[in-house]
C-alpha cells in the first residue's frame, strides 16, 4: 500500500512539473496588452476591449498615450480579446490578442498602434511600430 501512495505521489509530482515548466507553464501565462493612439494629434481614441469573460470598460486616449491591460491565457490556450475603436465617429473593430495568432509574438508582451489604416505591431527587433499587415473588421 505504501508503494501505490509512493506511485501516486511521484506521478502527481510529474504532471505538476510538466505544467509549470512547459512552454506554456503557469508561471508564463500572463500576457500584457499596450494599446497607443498613433492617430495623430488632436484626435482622440476611444476604446472598449472585452473578451468572454471580462469587460475592461471604455477609455479614452490622447494622442500617444498608451492602455494597457494584463491577462493569463486560459486553460484550453483559446484566449481572445477584441476591441473596439473609435475616432471621427466611426466604429473599427479589431481582435487585439487571438491566442492561435499570437501565443509565440506576443510573450508576454504586445504592443499596439492604432492608426488610421490598420492596427500596427511593435517590433522588438527595430524598435518600431512597423508590422502593419493587420486589418480592421
Amino acid at each position: 500500500m505504501a508503494r501505490l501512495s509512493t506511485c501516486i505521489f511521484l506521478f502527481s509530482l510529474i504532471i505538476i512539473a510538466s505544467l509549470v515548466g512547459g512552454s506554456e507553464g503557469w508561471l508564463d501565462r500572463y500576457r500584457h496588452i499596450y494599446i497607443k493612439n498613433g492617430l495623430g494629434e488632436g484626435t482622440p481614441l476611444t476604446i472598449h476591449c472585452k473578451s468572454r469573460d471580462d469587460d475592461l470598460g471604455v477609455q479614452v486616449l490622447k494622442y500617444n498615450e498608451e492602455f494597457k491591460f494584463q491577462f493569463q491565457i486560459n486553460f484550453h490556450q483559446s484566449t481572445l480579446f477584441f476591441c473596439g475603436f473609435t475616432w471621427e465617429e466611426k466604429l473599427h473593430w479589431f481582435d487585439i490578442y487571438d491566442w492561435s495568432r499570437d501565443k509565440d509574438v506576443c510573450s508576454p508582451d504586445c504592443k499596439w498602434s492604432i492608426t488610421r489604416e490598420n492596427p500596427c505591431l511593435y517590433d522588438y527587433d527595430t524598435q518600431k511600430y512597423e508590422l502593419c499587415y493587420f486589418s480592421y473588421h
